[in-house]
This record gives C-alpha cells, structure tokens and sequence, in this order.
C-alpha cells in the first residue's frame, strides 16, 4: 500500500495549554502561535485542483481502496460464514451470526466508513482530475485507473448493503449501484483505450504505458461483468468478460512497513487467532490445495493458511502461512471465466463442466466429474468457484446472488455453534446502514 501526504481540510489545528486560556486573550495568541503544528507535507484542500497533485490524487484512491478492502474482506467473511469468530466481543458475535444492527459499533467503525470513504476518494479525484487536466483528461491513465477502482468500490457496496447512500443523498438500491458501476467502467475503458493509443503513437512507444492501459482496461471489464451478472444481465456479462484475456489478474499490494498497511486477515488469523474454519463449510476441504489449513492449535480451531487469490499461496496441501504485505487478486481472467459459465450455463454446459473440471485439478486431490447438466451442473460450479475466491470478498456478494435469482440459499442457519442459550443465526443477507448515516443524513426515510 502507497503511503500518501495528507490532504488537511478547513483551517490549520491551533493548539494551547490549559495556562494559556487562564492568562487571557493576548497570551492564548502568542502561545497558539508558539505551539502551532505545521506539516510541511499537508496539502490544503483549496490547493489541491493543481497539476502537480494529480498523482498524489491517483495514488490516494489506491491507497483507500486497499485499506477498504481489508477490513471489509475480513468482516464479510464473517458475515458470509467464511470464517467462524472466535472472539467474545458481542459485536463481532453478532455480525457472525448475521443479526447487526445500525447501533453495531464495528460497522460504524471498521466497514461501512471505510468502503464509503474509497468510493467518495475515487469520485472525486476523477472530478478534479476532469477539471485539472480539461481534454486531456480523456487520454489521461490515472482518470481510466481512478474510475476502474470506483467501479470495484460500488461493486462492493452493492454486494454488501441492503441500500446504499452516496453523498447525504437518498439510499439507492443495489440494482442502481451496479448500473452506476457498469456505466463507470464503460468510462474507464474508453480512457484507457485512449491512454494506450496516445502511448503506442510515441516515438519511442513507452511499452510500460500500454500495459497499464491495459491492465486498466481489464480491471474495467472484470468490473463490469460482475457487476452485470448480479444484475442477472446474462449477455452483458458475457460480453465484457470475454474481452479479458484468461492469464490476467489485478491485485490488491500490502506491506509489512506497517499495521496500517498490514492485511486484516494476517494480522487477524495468524496474529490473533481470531477465527477459524470451524464450522463452516469450508472445514471440510482439507483435500483441496486453494484452502489449506494449520491443523487443531490448542482449543483455538482450524486456522486457514494463504488461500489461492494470495500471493503468500504456495499450491501445497500444507500451504504457508499469511502474511502482513503481498498482494492479494481482486479481479481476474479467471472470474471472466466463471462468469461467462454461469451466464451461459444452460446454453454451453459443456463450457462449465471444461471449467469445473480445470479448477478441481488445480486444487488437487479431486477427481474429474463427468456427465453434470442442469441444478447438478451449476451446484459444482458454485462450489468450485467457492473455493478459488477464498477469502478475496466475492462470497456475501456470491450469496446474493445465488438467492436473489436461483433461488438456492446457501447462507448459514439453524442454531449458532457453541451456543448454550438457544442462539440462531439471524436472517440478514446484508449490512444496514450505520447509526451515524441514518443521523446525518436527512433524506433517509425515518419510522
């Protein structure tokens, strides 16, 4: 993860001692003005629409995004039984058993923020950058990439929240978030496709130029298809992920610099202990490379190791540990792939089955299968794509999905494990909006 200069809005921070108030007006300005802190490297936020911070912008989406996408892949695969909590603070308890409330403190805290605060960093630098840049901003690599994670962002949200705000405004459906998410990323390809021309038409062609058009591009696409396919847009998805190219992949970077800049997950299973794959699903997967586990340490339960989306995975049935930096894939030809299978799967069986039985390879130990159509056919889909999304936030969304338009309802439920007084899991299949939202935000509907 980039480390970025802060952007200060509003005045400088004045500071004064308790003495200074007592002694009266004259001294509070001079000891203001003795302990006032100054940070060379703050940019103000008048100053901020200057040619010279446009990068600094960019690379602020990127650095958003990632911490974003850390802290929700961790609370989703809670939420999503990915993972099974093994922390006592009632909060974290109940967002494994899928009962929070807008009063929840965590998700006030640690999520919904977080996810917001990357979507509003990538709209409004592609804003200033438009505004900055003028035309140029069509041809321009950083507008193509900031909106590329805007898509990914409302994506997310979209997969996450039963309603969704932007901006103080009313809450929008899921269903128009993914329109707004497929609409950016027709945006982001046509920059980026403008980007590589203006690159290939250099004398010399600057080569890394054109990859990271393309890149963009593809980062658009997988976008765009996802976001199509929760909207049941079967053709649409098929259509902007057949243009991505089967070895590509787009990551999420961490680094060990700091706890900042750590992975949730790593600092949460391997430093605390916090969860495990007891009882979940995915316990019983032992023979499958992508979700290799440590084995029972003392009473604390089943700790995944690195799954396949990490570049910490090692493809072995023992598999290696976490770590706090890495990459991790957030999008890819691979989920083109099964994408365009789900889309198609009445259409090309064959194409699925091709599919299911490569990944089963991949993760070892399972043998082909042979002679799937219909509800058999898409169950091993499902599962097969369960298991190479591991822990990388496509599961809650995943769910969604499954529910909303196949009728198949695959979260958790039932009586809560460990429980010994009479505790379910609850009903919800996605976040509400925070106590804090529904407080400052005067066109969301109150009872």
């Amino acid at each position: 993860m980039r480390k970025l200069h802060s952007v200060r809005r509003g005045p400088r921070p004045r500071l004064a001692t308790l003495g200074a108030l007592v002694l009266g007006a004259a001294v509070v300005g001079a000891c203001n003005e003795f302990l006032q802190a100054e940070n060379p490297g703050a940019v103000e936020e008048s100053d901020v629409n200057q040619p010279q911070y446009m990068s600094l912008l960019a690379n602020g989406v990127i650095s958003e995004f990632q911490a974003a996408f850390s802290n929700i892949t961790w609370w989703n695969s809670m939420f999503s039984d990915e993972l099974y909590n093994r922390q006592t603070f009632f909060e974290e308890i109940l967002i494994d058993q899928r009962r929070v409330g807008p009063e929840n403190g965590t998700n006030g805290t640690f999520i919904y923020p977080r996810i917001q605060r990357a979507r509003f960093s990538a709209d409004d630098a592609v804003s200033r950058m438009k505004i900055v840049l003028g035309d140029s901003a069509g041809v321009d690599i950083r507008v193509a990439r900031s909106l590329a994670y805007g898509v990914m962002t409302y994506n997310y949200l979209a997969e996450m929240l039963c309603e969704i705000p932007f901006d103080a405004q009313a809450p929008q459906t899921p269903d128009d978030v993914f329109r707004k998410a497929i609409a950016k990323a027709d945006s982001a390809v046509t920059v980026a496709n403008a980007a590589k021309a203006r690159a290939k038409a250099r004398t010399p062609i600057v080569a890394a130029d054109t990859l990271a058009a393309d890149s963009v591009r593809n980062f658009a696409l997988v976008g765009a298809a996802r976001a199509a396919l929760n909207l049941n847009d079967r053709a649409r998805a098929v259509t902007y992920a057949q243009q991505v190219p089967a070895a590509f992949n787009f990551f999420a970077t961490f680094s060990n610099n700091s706890t900042a800049e750590n992975h949730r997950i790593w600092s949460n299973l391997t430093a605390a202990s916090s969860a495990t794959t007891d009882n979940t699903p995915f316990r019983d997967m032992a023979g499958d490379v992508r979700i290799p586990r440590s084995g029972v340490t003392g009473v604390t339960g089943l700790i995944p190791r690195s799954p396949s989306s990490y570049s910490s995975f090692d493809g072995t049935a023992t598999g290696a540990p976490f770590v706090p930096g890495g990459t991790v894939r957030i999008a890819s030809g691979l989920e083109a792939r099964y994408i365009v299978a789900e889309a198609q799967i009445e259409s090309n069986p064959a194409q699925a089955l091709t599919l299911i039985n490569e990944r089963r390879a991949f993760g070892r130990l399972q043998q082909p299968v042979s002679g799937l159509t219909g509800t058999a056919l898409l169950t091993e889909l499902r599962d097969q794509r369960r298991r190479d999304f591991y822990l990388d936030n496509h599961r809650l969304g995943d769910l969604r999905r499954y529910l909303k338009y196949y009728q198949v309802n695959e979260f958790q439920r039932g009586p809560y494990p460990t429980s010994t007084t009479g505790e379910t899991y609850g009903d919800q299949t996605c976040w509400p909006l925070t106590l804090a939202e529904i407080n400052g935000n005067p066109n969301i509907p109150r009872p």
